[in-house]
Order: structure tokens, then sequence, then C-alpha cells
């Protein structure tokens, strides 16, 4: 006989089931009763229930030799780049907790970020400058690039999408999906050659700048080698 853990409710001697906090640690009861372990998917988000059916959550834990991270709320943190990408982009990009103008007169704050969305911030913490990098490559950035090469029927290894979610971040989603890099990205070519189309956009304010044309090529290298070295 297989027993199964289960609450009940002690004023309706009914079956408890969905969300139930037990003693500050959450569990999620199936429709009949019994308790769930395993991976749940719950109004759009993930959340995994360990073999004591205890929820994940402000943790990172390895789950059948994957790495996971949940907030404190038990959500899965799910991203499309890797966190090498991340430090990647913040070697290049620098951080900066006041706003400036970049060397073409972009008001610029944290790492690399501008547009509307930083008007009005005075200043601000590496932390918090770090948690809005990833949720602008996370939401604005590679969801985008992905949507288009899952339309084209293009599967990318990790480095390959990094390197153009880094692109991306500092040319714009329109300009990497309209350029010549992307097209022959596209059309299946993984050689050398692409080292001058990624070259190629280190231009700003009609003039080479060196250190875009650095970034350029440590980004072919990360898309053909795997190569993650930063601005170093």
């Amino acid at each position: 006989m297989e027993w199964k853990w289960c609450l009940v409710d002690g004023n309706t001697n009914n079956l408890l089931t969905g969300w139930k906090e037990v003693e500050g640690k959450w569990y999620y009861l199936n429709p009949n009763g019994t308790m769930l372990i395993g991976w749940l998917k719950w109004k759009n988000k993930c959340y995994y229930l360990n073999s004591n059916g205890v929820m994940s959550c402000d943790c990172v834990q390895t789950i059948d030799d994957k790495e996971y991270k949940f907030d404190s709320s038990g959500a899965l943190i799910e991203s499309l780049v890797s966190d090498a990408c991340i430090d990647f982009i913040k070697s290049w990009e620098g951080f900066s907790a006041t706003p400036y103008y970049d060397e073409v007169g972009v008001l610029t704050l944290g790492y690399g970020m501008t547009g509307e969305e930083i008007e009005g911030i005075i200043e601000i913490t590496e932390e918090q400058a770090t948690s809005m990098l990833k949720d602008w490559i996370n939401n604005k950035y590679a969801p985008v690039i992905k949507s288009d090469l899952d339309s084209k029927g293009i599967t990318l290894k990790q480095n390959e999408f990094d390197a153009l979610v880094s692109f991306a971040y500092n040319c714009g989603t329109g300009g990497l999906l309209n350029s010549t890099l992307y097209r022959r990205i596209s059309e299946r070519i993984r050689d050398n050659s692409l080292v001058t189309n990624f070259q190629a956009w280190s231009n700003g304010g009609g003039r080479r700048i060196e250190g875009l044309y650095r970034r350029r090529t440590k980004e072919a290298a990360m898309f053909l080698n795997s190569d993650y070295t930063g601005n170093v």
C-alpha cells in the first residue's frame, strides 16, 4: 500500500487543494488532495516542489544536473541568455550610478541603459543596474531575436545567441535583424567571414570608434569560438 500526504479542513473534513502554507513552507495539493512533487506551471510561471513537497524559493538549485534560480515567491527566474553573456555586456558597457552622455550624445545610466525608462532617475546602485540589465535583456532584446529565429526555423548554440544579444543591446534589435550579419547567419554561414560583418558595426557619429570595433571583434569570437572574454 502506498501512502499519500494530504491535508484536511478541520471544520468540514474536506480535502484541501491548491497552494497551502504550513509552518512557513509552501505546498501544492492536487485536486484529489495529494501533495504535488516536481514542476508546476501556474499562472504562466514555473515552480518546483521538492520530494518532500516543499516549494523551492529564493535559491539556486540543481535539478536533474541543471542549475535553476527561483525568486522569493518561488517562481522560476527564466533567462534566455547565460550569466556569462550578462557579465560580458557589463564589461563593455561599464557602470555609472548617475546619468551621463555617451560618445555620441545619448543619455545613459547604469550599464548602458538609455531611453524613457531612465528619465528622472538621479542615481542607481550597481545591484539595481544589474537587475535592470537582466530585465531589459530578457524582456526587450532576447525574446525579439528568439522569435525571429524561431520563425525561420533556426536554432543557435547558447554562445551564438548570446553574441547576437550583446550586439543587439548595443546596436538595437532593428539594427541586428536588418543587418548583413544577421542575414548571413540566417543562411547558416558559420565561418570566420562573419568577423568582418560584426566589425562593420563599429561606427558612431560618422566615425569608427575603437571601443566598438573591439567589442564587435569580441562578439565575433563569442559567436564563433564560445570565447566570452570581455573588455579586458
